[in-house]
């Protein structure tokens, strides 16, 4: 939420390459999130919930991506109206 001067008071980042991202148009929340290496690279698990607050969200999908590949669908949500969010609650 922007406060008097503007800024935003984004969650902080967390450390291992986790972060949550929310769409309230879409009812939707992302967690991304490192999954172990693998000699074919680093890997990062998306899973998306459908959350309409207060209730809890419902898990929908799951999936393993590449992570420069997770580093591109996360720019092109924040592009798109998705903002950073903390953990929902569960």
């Amino acid at each position: 939420m922007p406060n008097k001067d503007g800024a935003t008071n984004d969650p902080p980042e967390k450390s291992g390459g986790e972060g949550w991202l929310v769409s309230v148009d879409q009812q939707k929340v992302v967690q991304f999130k490192s999954d172990t290496p693998t000699a074919h690279g680093q890997w990062v698990i998306l899973r998306t919930f459908h959350w309409r607050p207060p209730d809890y969200p419902i898990p929908e999908t799951r999936r393993r991506m590449l992570r420069h590949n997770a580093i591109e669908a996360w720019e092109t949500m924040l592009k798109t109206g998705w903002r950073k969010c903390s953990p929902p609650v569960r």
